[in-house]
């Protein structure tokens, strides 16, 4: 398991962040993944940026390419075998140490290292605030390609990591009729949460899930230095939202990506009892008759 400092551990657990201190120092100890992947409106293109400069060693990732193809919903996990040949073939073994990072601070870095966590990776780490991080740092750059030997990558799906619609439906359902349920913490812009704005895709619906809860992921993100806050500054954030730690936590948002760093930041304060629900609100707000809250 990774060493890190107290910023990057919390009690007797283990991080899911790395510094780019220790990266730095162990970079050919470990698997690097560049993860990275822009919104349209972004005009920024991951895959050249890529071969123009990443961290020296460092393996692509692409998020699309390695989701379900047989959907519409971006982003869904791929199969089991699927993801099996695809990490087989960048070459990573199911001992190595991986450190995944995205070319923003912390985005789609994060939803990497939930899927590889779904599939029973034990030691992987996301870069604390990414790409830019490395280059404020004056790390060293590479446009080379990684030397990559195959291996036969063997995948264990984690279940209990997941949530899907149905369950998702349940949950309403049960609250509906007075029950205690999980809570659901969407990642989404709280106007967008309030539907008061129209989504990415202006076809689907705005607004949320009953029963679920603002907690827009860039309040997790400190905007200075570009790093997940510190363990005791979420607390703080999920005191105020008075959410029971004790409960179970499901974390949503528009399309499975920016939950994972909600799912990163519980994992950061000593949580177990969270998943992720894969859909999110483009597979919610897309299904025939379901409840919409607004503001």
């Amino acid at each position: 398991m990774f060493i890190r400092s107290a910023r990057y551990a919390f009690s007797s657990f283990p991080s899911p962040l790395v510094s780019v201190q220790y990266l730095k120092q162990n970079l050919n100890k470990v698997k690097v993944l560049d993860c990275s992947w822009y919104l349209p409106q972004m005009n920024r293109n991951a895959e050249l940026e890529y071969k123009k400069s990443h961290i020296p060693g460092a393996i692509r990732f692409d998020i699309d390419a390695n989701s379900l193809q047989e959907t519409s919903l971006p982003h869904m996990l791929p199969k089991k075998e699927d993801f099996e040949k695809s990490v087989s073939d960048m070459g990573i073994s199911n001992n190595d140490q991986i450190v995944v990072y995205d070319g923003l601070n912390i985005f789609t870095s994060a939803r990497v290292y939930w899927q590889f966590k779904y599939f029973g990776h034990k030691d992987i780490s996301v870069l604390d605030g990414g790409f830019p991080a490395w280059i404020k740092e004056n790390c060293a750059i590479s446009d080379a390609p990684p030397q990559i030997k195959k291996t036969k990558y063997k995948a264990t799906p984690q279940p209990h990591m997941l949530r899907e619609l149905d369950f998702i439906l349940k949950n309403i359902e049960n609250q509906n009729k007075g029950q205690k349920g999980d809570y659901v913490l969407d990642a989404r812009p709280t106007t967008s949460f309030n539907g008061e704005v129209p989504e990415l895709n202006p076809a689907l619906p705005n607004g949320h899930m009953p029963y679920s809860t603002s907690l827009p992921f860039i309040q997790l993100i400190d905007q200075k230095t570009g790093l997940l806050k510190t363990a005791e500054e979420i607390k703080d954030i999920l005191n105020s939202l008075n959410i029971d730690l004790n409960r179970n936590i499901i974390c949503s948002c528009y399309q499975g990506v920016t939950a994972a760093i909600i799912y990163i930041a519980l994992e950061r304060i000593g949580l177990k009892n969270i998943s992720l629900y894969d859909g999110s609100w483009i597979e919610y707000a897309f299904t025939k008759d379901v409840e919409i809250k607004k503001k």
